[in-house]
C-alpha cells in the first residue's frame, strides 16, 4: 500500500519540506528529467509549470494514473489538468493557484477530483511554489508535488458517513438531526423560510420484537427508513432519533404542506407488506417552526403530538 494513503496533510506538508530541502540547490544544476523523475517514493511526482511558455513538464505516474499514456500525450500547458478538474473544484482550485501567483498567498496548496480518461474522479492533493523569477518580477517558473489521496478520502468519507448516519438504516443519526434543525433556524432567521418536521413512531414495536425476534425488528426498521426516502422530496430530511422513532424534516413547507405529507404516507405505510409481519401502522406528530422555538422545543412539540396521536387509538396523526 501507498505509504502516504494513511498520512495526515501536516505529515505530507512535513515530508514534502523535507524533500524540497534535499532539492533546494538542484535547481540550475539538472535538467527537468532529473527533478520529475527524482525518487518521492509513495507519489505522483513533482511538476514544472513554465508560465512564459505554458508548458507543464511533470512525473509519468501523474498522467498514468489518469489513464493516459505519457507518450501520447506529449508536451502539455497548465489547462490539460485544469481541464479535467471536477465543475465544483475548479473555481477553488484555480483561485488558489491565482492568489499564490498575485503574492497574496505563501504556496499554491489544494485538494481537488481530477476526472480520469475513463470518467470516474481521483483526488490529488497539489502543493507548489513559485521558484523562479525575471529581473521584473514576472513569474517564471512554479515547482511543485502532487499526491494521489483518492484512497484516503474514500476511507474519509466513509467515516464522515458513518459519524452522521444511523448505522442500521443508514439516514441521518440524532446528532446530525440537531445538525440540520441548526441549519434550517438559521435559514429562517435569515429569510423567514419556515420548515415543518413529522415524527413518526411504530405502533406496537415492543410486541413485534417479542413476537419474531430483533433482526426482524430491524428489518422493520429498514423497510420503514425505505418508504420514507422513497417518497420525499430531494430537499427534505430522513432521521432516525432512537428506537422506532424517525423525523421526516420538510423545509420550505408550512403546516398545511407537512399534514398532506403526513396523510400520504400514513396510507402508504398502513399498505406496506413486510415478510413475516405483515403490515404496521404509524402514530405521528407533526409541527411547524415557529419564531425564536429552540431545537428542544420544536422536537418537544412534535413530541407531544405524536403521544397524542398514540394515546387516541394509534395509527394516527396529530398536528
Amino acid at each position: 500500500m501507498n505509504k502516504y494513503v494513511t498520512w495526515e496533510k501536516e505529515d505530507l506538508v512535513k515530508k514534502i519540506y523535507e524533500l524540497e530541502n534535499q532539492l533546494s540547490d538542484l535547481l540550475e544544476k539538472e535538467d527537468d528529467k532529473f527533478f520529475v523523475e527524482f525518487p518521492w517514493a509513495g507519489n505522483l511526482g513533482q511538476w514544472y509549470w513554465y508560465t512564459k511558455d505554458n508548458k507543464v513538464v511533470f512525473n509519468d505516474k501523474k498522467v498514468i494514473t489518469l489513464g493516459y499514456n505519457p507518450e501520447h500525450v506529449g508536451q502539455v500547458g497548465f489547462e490539460f489538468f485544469t481541464s479535467k478538474l471536477h465543475p465544483d473544484d475548479y473555481e477553488r482550485v484555480m483561485d488558489n493557484m491565482r492568489s499564490h501567483l498575485s503574492g497574496k498567498s505563501d504556496v499554491y496548496e489544494v485538494e481537488y477530483r481530477i476526472q480520469h480518461k475513463d470518467g470516474h474522479y481521483l483526488w490529488f492533493y497539489d502543493r507548489g511554489t513559485i521558484t523562479k523569477r525575471d529581473s521584473s518580477g514576472n513569474v517564471l517558473l512554479v515547482q511543485g508535488i502532487v499526491f494521489d489521496v483518492t484512497e484516503s478520502k474514500l476511507i474519509e468519507e466513509q467515516l464522515r458517513f458513518l459519524s452522521e448516519r444511523d448505522a442500521l438504516t443508514s439516514v441521518f443519526n440524532r446528532r446530525t438531526m440537531y445538525k440540520k434543525l441548526g441549519e434550517l433556524i438559521q435559514i429562517f432567521n435569515d429569510s423567514k423560510e419556515t420548515f415543518s418536521m413529522i415524527m413518526f413512531d411504530i405502533d406496537h414495536f415492543k410486541n413485534i420484537n417479542d413476537t419474531y425476534g430483533h433482526l426482524v425488528g430491524d428489518d422493520v426498521l429498514r423497510k420503514l427508513a425505505e418508504i420514507i426516502i422513497e417518497d420525499k422530496r430531494s430537499e427534505d430530511i430522513v432521521c432516525r432519533y432512537g428506537g422506532e422513532e424517525f423525523f421526516l424534516l420538510l423545509p420550505d413547507t408550512k403546516q398545511d404542506g407537512a399534514v398532506k405529507v403526513a396523510k400520504r404516507l400514513r396510507k402508504i405505510i398502513k399498505k406496506m407488506d413486510i415478510p413475516q409481519v405483515g403490515h404496521i401502522t404509524v402514530s405521528m406528530g407533526v409541527t411547524t417552526y415557529q419564531e425564536n422555538d429552540s431545537i428542544d422545543e420544536i422536537i418537544k412539540k412534535a413530541d407531544d403530538l405524536m403521544y397524542e396521536a398514540k394515546e387516541d387509538g394509534r395509527d394516527n396523526i396529530k398536528y
